[in-house]
């Protein structure tokens, strides 16, 4: 064959006709001793580097022994510059550090692709793209160029022919005239690929084929053109992802916060970024992410903390896994509480709260003539303030503006300074015209006036020392409507990411347009929802922000092999999806003579992992009782093999893993067994549900076991994927 061949560095094209191994030598031979030239300037860089943080420890060191030795013979302005002169030494230190972690991580994984570009009428670059930049000299070209830099855009975006990126002085055009994949490990080159030889799909199979770890891991090397088109968005104001399972968002997500934290480093920290998370494993799960791009970890809560802190001082209540659970094991359909929570997570039950807080600015306060001493402020007054002037903010935060008022003017008329406490005394006097401040009982008349309309809530009554957890949030929505935002813990926050946006009630957004002004990233899988009760979350979440929202459907699934991901696609109905054709065994559906057979079997799966070669394995159950029902069997015969995964768990663990559908949700595993699949258990759309999401976490192996009738959802399945297949 033909082959046209660009020397490293040079300008002219050769002409060779060689075989394929002799491509594949070249190649790695041209690329090993490009490796090699970059290695060594590593290796110089890290050595300068060392050579400047030993001089500058020794520096600091010094300085803070004689700020030290001489702190009594200084005066304070001496004290002052010593002290501000440390600081600078420490920044400039930590500066350096940040650059030494960044070089070893070159020195490991010193780049993944090559892209050779053509400007007009100019000869080509090689342009190496890695997880961070590297220069040999100030002001100098890059030898490696950031991942996330304008330019490394080419590498996602185009195969071979024109292409272009956009620069800070607009767009520059170009050609490719190669495109190159590569895999380096411990400084070591493994592999190289030239895209025109179609090996893209290749090399995203070898990545995918490996094991998982305890934690996910960056993606830079194989982010698809859908992905790098969410990652490099700069312009939507609120970002709506919904991906099928394996589908990548989360990573994505995080990949997309590393390029902002990239190209708005002046402007944004990573402080000062929130990750809304669905439980602490979670958390955990991601922690590694962004690291490994170069940047800090962010900072993450879940909504219960949220609601913990909102709700202190007025009740106490129960948690979501509480409430999982009853949704979980409930039988019944048409369960008056399944009909509650499903009616409080609706776009009607938000537009009431709404409506109610509107009203109680008419209904709540009875105003009356104010005074303080001989000073008095007419009922009408205050009624023209509270309506006019101050009519754009929340109810109680308008009392305490027109409290502040009064004191002002009682203050200039009188000429005296009012103290803080008869100040406070003021505002107390306009909250006492409130026919109530507490929230609870508030929230009960709410309730009350709507179980008339509504047949859902006929049967509703709120407990006054326990809340059930569908009344927390409704609560706190109603506190920040009424009183507004008391906490500033979130007021430095500039993009906030959302995950698992399926299992959020429409409170909860509200509440989170409340609580953040500012971009957000919401993801998740309106197909991984338990209860499916709301197919219109998409539309509702865009009404609820009543600004631009960019929704990406990502319909490609790429965790699972061919045959696992088809059947959880047949599983669930889905036609509009994707398999990433990556193959590997089909699904293992086992039948056994009952409980105990089905445990025996279990125990020889478990019994044939090899924990050197895997990660993790998992047994998902259906629900939390059943998880530690089977724990209970399996610990005697594992003692500390297995472990027993819930809520209380703040890490994610490797090795035999025992938990519940509901914690499973955002993590992956390479051998997963669903036991007890019978048609008793599994009847519902809800729990047809629950085995897609428990399903969706396999990565290469999958088993399923029951006793007696097997779930016709498993037969459907089946058939549907036979039938398939054999089209």
């Amino acid at each position: 064959m033909l082959l046209y061949f660009r020397r490293m560095g040079g300008s002219e094209i050769a002409e060779y006709s060689i075989g394929m191994e002799d491509i594949k030598d070249l190649v790695m031979s041209e690329e090993q001793e490009h490796l090699a030239q970059v290695q060594g300037i590593i290796t110089e860089q890290l050595e300068y580097i060392n050579r400047n943080l030993d001089y500058q420890k020794s520096q600091i060191m010094e300085q803070k022994r004689y700020l030290w030795e001489n702190i009594y013979e200084l005066d304070p302005e001496e004290i002052v510059s010593n002290r501000m002169s440390i600081s600078e030494e420490q920044d400039s230190y930590e500066f350096r550090e940040h650059e030494k972690r960044l070089l070893l991580r070159l020195k490991n994984n010193t780049y993944f692709g090559r892209v050779d570009f053509a400007y007009d009428d100019e000869d080509a670059e090689a342009l190496y793209i890695g997880l961070g930049g590297l220069r040999s000299k100030c002001g100098s070209l890059p030898i490696i160029y950031d991942w996330r830099a304008p330019i490394s855009s080419m590498y996602y975006d185009f195969d071979l022919g024109d292409a272009y990126y956009k620069a800070p002085m607009g767009r520059i055009d170009g050609k490719i005239l190669l495109k190159r994949q590569l895999k380096i490990r411990k400084g070591v080159l493994e592999y190289a690929f030239d895209s025109d030889f179609k090996v893209d799909d290749e090399i995203l199979q070898k990545e995918l084929s490996g094991n998982s770890s305890t934690k996910m891991k960056n993606i830079v090397a194989t982010i698809q053109k859908e992905q790098n088109a969410i990652v490099r968005d700069q312009a939507s104001p609120i970002m709506m992802v919904q991906g099928v399972a394996g589908s990548g968002k989360t990573s994505i997500a995080l990949h997309r916060i590393a390029f902002l934290l990239y190209h708005y480093r002046k402007d944004l920290q990573s402080s000062d970024i929130l990750i809304i998370s669905p439980n602490n494993i979670f958390a955990d799960y991601i922690s590694n992410v962004l690291p490994e791009l170069g940047e800090e970890n962010i900072s993450e809560v879940s909504f219960d903390e949220i609601a913990q802190h909102e709700m202190r001082g007025i009740c106490k209540f129960e948690s979501k896994y509480k409430q999982m659970s009853y949704v979980i094991d409930c039988k019944d359909d048409n369960d008056c509480r399944l009909r509650r929570i499903r009616f409080k997570k609706s776009y009607t039950f938000l537009e009431e709260i709404r409506e109610f807080s509107k009203r109680l600015e008419n209904t709540l306060i009875s105003f009356k003539d104010l005074k303080v001493g001989d000073y008095i402020t007419a009922k009408e007054n205050l009624e023209n303030l509270f309506h006019g002037m101050f009519a754009a903010g929340v109810l109680f935060e308008r009392l305490e503006k027109i409290g502040g008022r009064i004191s002002d003017c009682y203050e200039s008329e009188k000429n005296v300074v009012m103290s803080k406490m008869t100040r406070n005394e003021v505002k107390d006097s306009l909250y006492a015209m409130a026919a109530t401040t507490d929230v609870l009982t508030l929230y009960k008349q709410f309730i009350h006036s709507l179980r008339d309309k509504y047949e859902e809530l006929k049967e509703d009554y709120v407990d006054n020392s326990f809340l059930q957890y569908e009344d927390v949030f409704p609560i706190v929505l109603l506190k920040l409507l009424l009183f507004g935002k008391k906490t500033s813990q979130f007021n430095r926050i500039k993009h906030v990411i959302v995950d698992e946006m399926q299992d959020y009630a429409m409170v909860q957004y509200e509440i989170l347009n409340v609580l953040f002004q500012c971009k957000m990233t919401i993801l998740g899988d309106i197909n991984q929802v338990v209860d499916r009760s709301n197919d219109s979350v998409l539309h509702n979440i865009r009404n609820v922000f009543q600004q631009q929202v960019t929704l990406i459907k990502m319909r490609k699934s790429y965790r699972s092999t061919y045959e696992i991901s088809e059947f959880c696609r047949k599983l669930c109905k889905l036609n509009n999806t994707v398999s990433f054709e990556r193959h590997g065994e089909v699904p293992v559906l086992e039948e056994c003579a009952d409980y105990a057979d089905m445990i025996s079997k279990m125990q020889e799966r478990i019994d044939q992992v090899d924990l050197s070669k895997i990660t993790t394995a998992v047994v998902i159950c259906k629900s939390f009782e059943k998880a530690d029902k089977l724990y209970a069997a399996m610990e005697e015969r594992y003692r500390e093999a297995c472990y027993l995964m819930n809520s209380e768990d703040a890490d994610f663990h490797e090795g035999i893993i025992i938990t519940n559908s509901y914690l499973v949700k955002g993590l992956e595993f390479e051998h997963v067994i669903v036991p007890e699949v019978t048609s008793d258990e599994f009847n519902t759309e809800r729990d047809r549900q629950i085995l897609y999401i428990a399903c969706t976490r396999a990565l290469h192996k999958l088993d399923i076991l029951y006793y007696g009738r097997k779930s016709t959802f498993l037969e459907e399945a089946q058939k549907a994927l036979i039938d398939g297949m054999s089209a």
